[in-house]
């Protein structure tokens, strides 16, 4: 194949191994077939590639979604909590995201569960008053401040954005595996023709005339990986607490909550009233070395002690889901939107650090905003 480079194959992550997340998976999407040139290729259909897909549709660009396995990948594997700052906390230009995504759900009718209670933000600060949170663990555990922020079903919310996307205009091809990207021509499509990329699947080739690889930590190119760090992050959800449980540790319903101190612990109120908490982490190498499952297990070991550990009326309390999901970040820990070195035409879109809902969907239309300018530079 024309460009083709030894060993610069994409390099895939595919979530086999990683535990089941409580949320019901998306339904199947309907078959397509993968056509032979798009204007717009999107890799990736998690909430980056299908905010992405929506925007670009709507802008009357001719999009096509590949994607693996749709539902099984990082979105369908988060938390569910939806908050502005990102990883390293408040960045300028990253101001208010959490309310970009809340204000679509919102406007556009998305049935994703949303409630928007905010967020509290904890202290391992014994000097903190006692109310609402009095938890132990490295000293005492205590509410600093509430910041803004909600909850939301992660797996109903990419089917919404399925959905919408396909009714603007979007073709989202599931069962496709990218293997490689090639630089190969001019290639047309819309009104547009541009430097193009050929697109290499299991099913067949596809020419885009820009490619948006919206896949964050589940695929890189082991010649380019614009993300600097890559790790497993693994939660679990307990059974449901009682009201006088639920009141005892400060909680309320589709609460959620992190530390602003290590070891992190993150998590929220689910509707039946189970705790999702997280986190414990694992080594990227643990998924080469084909070790993940039994790291998940006692990585969820781990966190459940700690679960328990923070309140009397947690200590009997069962688990019932033990999962991870990998997440990259960048050097700077804030999102980018990185352009391959190799092919022009070509953008890298991710870098979460685990800060995924709100960051990805805003990330995915500012990726199409540096497509189109690279179009009409074209």
């Amino acid at each position: 194949m024309p460009g083709e480079r030894p060993n610069d194959d994409i390099d895939h992550t595919l979530c086999t191994d990683f535990g089941v997340p409580p949320w019901t998976p998306p339904g199947p999407l309907p078959r397509r077939e993968l056509p032979e040139q798009s204007e717009v290729v999107i890799v990736g259909a998690g909430v980056t590639g299908l905010s992405a897909a929506m925007t670009a549709a709507q802008a009357g660009r001719q999009v096509t979604v590949v994607e693996r396995r749709f539902g099984s990948g990082a979105t369908s594997r988060s938390g569910g909590i939806v908050l502005g700052d990102t990883l390293v906390g408040p960045v300028n230009g990253f101001d208010d995201w959490d309310l970009v995504l809340r204000d679509w759900i919102v406007q556009s009718g998305a049935k994703c569960g949303l409630a928007w209670n905010g967020c509290l933000e904890l202290a391992r600060d014994g000097s903190l008053p006692d109310a609402p949170i009095d938890w132990e663990e490295n000293g005492r555990v205590r509410l600093a401040k509430r910041v803004g922020g909600g909850v939301l079903d992660p797996a109903k919310l990419q089917a919404e954005l399925a959905r919408m996307a396909r009714r603007a205009g979007a073709a989202i091809v599931d069962g496709v595996s990218v293997l490689r990207l090639e630089p190969s021509g001019k290639c047309s499509g819309g009104s547009h023709a541009s430097q193009g990329v050929g697109v290499v699947t299991d099913r067949g080739l596809v020419r885009g005339g820009h490619v948006i690889m919206a896949v964050d930590a589940m695929s890189r190119r082991p010649s380019f990986d614009p993300w600097a760090e890559r790790v497993i992050t693994v939660a679990l959800t307990t059974g449901p607490l009682t009201d006088g449980a639920l009141a005892a540790i400060g909680l309320g319903p589709h609460q959620s909550f992190y530390t602003r101190d290590l070891p992190l612990l993150w998590g929220r109120v689910m509707p039946d009233q189970s705790l999702l908490v997280g986190r414990e982490t694992l080594p990227w190498a643990a998924v080469a070395a084909g070790t993940i499952r039994d790291g998940i297990a006692t990585a969820g070991e781990r966190l459940a002690s700690r679960v328990r550990g923070l309140h009397p009326a947690l200590r009997d309390l069962a688990v019932r889901h033990v999962w991870g999901g990998p997440i990259a970040r960048a050097v700077a820990g804030v999102p980018a939107i990185a352009p391959d070195p190799r092919i022009q035409s070509v953008l890298w879109v991710g870098g979460y650090g685990g800060h995924g809902l709100a960051q990805a969907f805003r990330m995915g239309r500012l990726a199409v905003s540096t497509s189109e300018a690279a179009l009409r530079s074209d």
